[in-house]
């Protein structure tokens, strides 16, 4: 009997439609379902024969095939020709010739294929499949990378070619038995067993591919990580470490996401000179509602021998610590934390680290007014703790208003105050970082500052030549003097630094933080240009000075704002095209032009190159007088070093052409005419391979040592994970 497109199914107790009733020898579980081109049926021998386009349909099993003959017998489902045997969660197998029994959950197939997620494709010579869950397979070949388009039958860039192979459907893993790994064909490393997840797999537990290497410091290493699926929400990694030096080391990585936040930590030890050595760094951030936040940081290891050994976190100066609860809201922001400092290096005395606990701030900016104006409003409070070094406990609030105006001719302007106040306690004032020469003090302040920006736009279209800019700016700027005499009873916290540029001209204070305050009546003033050009193309400038009433005896030599008239500053913004634009800025000696701070950088980004170079040099280094009593009081002579020009340049490139990347970058001191690091990488990737080489060196002494040379070497299969080779 032959039916065109027939939909035919076979149940226990019930023969072929139109046919008399024969029972089966063994009947199968659940009844098969057949669509063919044609069927036929032997009720001699309860044959039932498929051809043409075959789709058979049982437990959930789908077998396609050119042929199918199902023995009613013995229920042996018997497959041939472009068989294709599908399941429920969509695995598929393809085969030249199925045997399949029990209800289609064993099966004996030859000339398999597979086809995995993530482009993973497994060829067999022959398998067995057992329950639906275990597939044995011989003469094995897997490889998530395409074949050649002009050869198919090369070899692709990289496969596993095994004995046999074991492929649990249940728990998603494959295991291999005498696996050989290939590239191109050749054969370059032998495992005599290997496992890995089905890629389908996001997250399964066992070993990772391991690393190895060479440092001077560790001799020959290897680590031999292993991966733990504890639940849906967390995970452990173990990641052993066996060195000819040192060691063993053990590194642990948990992992845990919550509804409403999510958890790090990581723990690591192993033995260093004959001594143990030890880090934890682990944070969390934790929602408490639309509006709260939680989280901290916590970050403690016994030596820094031990990080950089073991290349943990290398080169570390220092390592900070916090606990905090912040909150967000329409214009307005609240923090409160408390934070920890380990000092890692020689020349850093624990004992003088700070302990902040608590620190407190809120800011706040409120919408327009009816006459366009917003107010603002910082506040903080913070209590700083050392046991060698002062004690300081302050409270803040600087609020402030601003509303633009409108004069004749295009003049714009904005009328701006502000109120700094702050009350301090401090202990230990005699020692670092203020060095006064009192032991303790109790003060307050309030600075009251008012000032009006005018700024006088006049633009000009050119046509072809796109729209120049014009634009004199000038700030009258009151406010009561600040005499030094306070600095002796203010400890300094957060105005250890400062840099007088084009960024911070129109300033009510120069100064970063507001321990120090610059007063007095001025008015700064600038001339700003700009030419836009069609294309993207632009040029912009700016020069501009202040001319104070009286001198600020606050500020250090050097930096360019002792005297009633500023030092110079300005920028020059250069882009040609929009992919290439250089940045000067400067400050010149209002004296004699002679530059006392260049900071120039050329930046050049394209899709597939980029390149940046940089110049730095300032006329003093400010970071020798934190152990100086020269932030207290001006008038005493800075140290001779602070005298000693900063002056560096930098450069770097990186490219990506096809599959190929390229970069490096150096940085050389010019005042010592050394190199301070250089770095080179070079890598290649593909669809289903990649290798990656970074090479990275530091000429610099850190910690006392005589610099240092890294060389990482990684390669990337997909679908089995990343191998690599490190030295330093």
């Amino acid at each position: 009997m032959k039916r065109s497109g027939l939909f035919f199914a076979l149940i226990a107790s019930t023969c072929l439609a139109g046919q008399t009733r024969a029972q089966p020898a063994t009947p199968p579980k659940a009844p098969v379902s057949f669509t063919a081109d044609s069927i036929s049926y032997d009720k001699t021998g309860n044959i039932v024969t498929a051809s043409g386009h075959v789709r058979a349909v049982q437990n959930g099993q789908t077998l396609y095939a050119d042929k199918v003959v199902l023995d009613r017998n013995s229920d042996v489902v018997t497959a041939s020709g472009h068989v294709i045997l599908t399941q429920p969660s969509g695995d598929t197998v393809f085969a030249r010739r199925a045997v399949l029994s029990k209800g289609m959950k064993d099966a004996v197939m030859h000339g398999v294929a597979a086809r995995l997620a993530d482009n993973g494709r497994m060829i067999a010579n022959g398998a067995r499949r057992y329950d639906d869950n275990i597939d044995e397979m011989v003469k094995v070949v897997y490889s998530a990378c395409d074949l050649c388009k002009t050869d198919p039958t090369a070899p692709p860039l990289w496969q596993i070619r095994a004995k046999s192979a074991t492929r649990d459907l249940q728990h998603k893993m494959i295991e291999y038995r005498g696996a050989e790994m290939e590239f191109y064909g050749v054969p370059v490393l032998y495992m005599p067993y290997f496992t890995q997840p089905d890629p389908s797999v996001k997250r399964q537990s066992g070993f990772l591919m391991p690393g190895f290497g060479a440092t001077s410091k560790l001799g020959f290493f290897v680590t031999t990580p292993y991966y733990f699926v504890i639940d849906k929400e967390s995970d452990l990694t173990l990641t052993p470490i066996f060195a000819v030096k040192e060691g063993p080391a053990l590194k642990a990585g948990y992992r845990r996401d919550f509804n409403n936040g999510a958890l790090n930590v990581n723990v690591s030890g192993g033995q260093v000179s004959g001594k143990l050595g030890d880090a934890v760094f682990a944070n969390g951030t934790f929602d408490l509602n639309q509006d709260w936040r939680a989280g901290f940081n916590y970050n403690r290891a016994s030596n820094p021998a031990y990080l950089n050994d073991f290349n943990v976190l290398p080169n570390a100066s220092f390592l900070t610590s916090n606990v905090y609860l912040e909150g967000f809201s329409s214009g307005s922001y609240a923090r409160v934390d408390a934070q920890t400092f380990q000092g890692l290096v020689a020349s850093v005395n624990q004992s003088e680290l700070p302990i902040v606990m608590p620190h407190g701030q809120y800011d706040f900016v409120s919408g327009q007014d009816a006459l366009g104006g917003q107010f603002a409003l910082h506040a903080d409070v913070f209590n700083v703790l050392r046991k060698l070094g002062t004690n300081s406990q302050r409270v803040a609030a600087v609020p402030a208003y601003s509303v633009p105006f409108m004069l004749p001719y295009g003049v714009l302007g904005t009328a701006r105050v502000e109120l700094v106040a702050a009350t301090y306690m401090a202990t230990r004032l005699y020692d670092q970082p203020n060095y006064s020469p009192l032991d303790g003090a109790s003060t307050a302040r309030a600075q009251p500052y008012g000032a009006v920006y005018l700024h006088w736009p006049l633009i000009r279209q050119a046509g072809a030549l796109g729209s120049q800019i014009i634009e004199p700016e000038v700030q009258l700027v009151a406010s009561p003097n600040v005499g030094i005499s306070q600095n002796i009873r203010i400890p300094n916290e957060d105005s250890l630094d400062l840099e007088y540029s084009d960024a911070n001209l129109f300033s009510f204070n120069r100064y970063p933080g507001i321990d120090r305050l610059e007063g007095g009546s001025r008015v700064d003033y600038a001339l700003h240009g700009a030419w836009y050009l069609p294309q993207g193309a632009m040029l912009d400038g700016l020069i501009g000075q202040s001319y104070r009433v009286h001198k600020d005896n606050n500020y250090l030599p050097g930096s360019g704002l002792t005297d009633n008239v500023s030092d110079i500053v300005g920028h020059v913004i250069i882009a040609p095209v929009p992919d290439f634009n250089i940045t000067y800025r400067t400050r010149l000696s209002h004296k004699d032009l002679g530059a006392r701070m260049i900071d120039t950088t050329a930046n050049y980004t394209s899709h597939v190159f980029s390149a940046s170079a940089g110049y730095l040099y300032t006329n003093t280094d400010p970071y020798v007088l934190y152990d100086s009593a020269s932030l207290v009081s001006p008038t005493l002579a800075p140290p001779g070093a602070y005298f000693t020009p900063r002056h560096e340049v930098t450069a770097s490139f990186n490219t990506n052409i096809g599959p190929w990347s390229l970069g490096a970058g150096t940085e050389r001191n010019l005042q010592t005419g050394k190199f301070d690091s250089a770095n080179f990488n070079a890598g290649w990737q593909n669809d289903c391979f990649g290798v990656n080489l970074v090479y990275y060196q530091r000429f610099t002494s850190f910690n006392l040592d005589k610099g240092n040379t890294i060389v990482l070497l990684q390669f990337t299969f997909k679908t089995l994970g990343n191998v690599g080779f490190s030295a330093l």
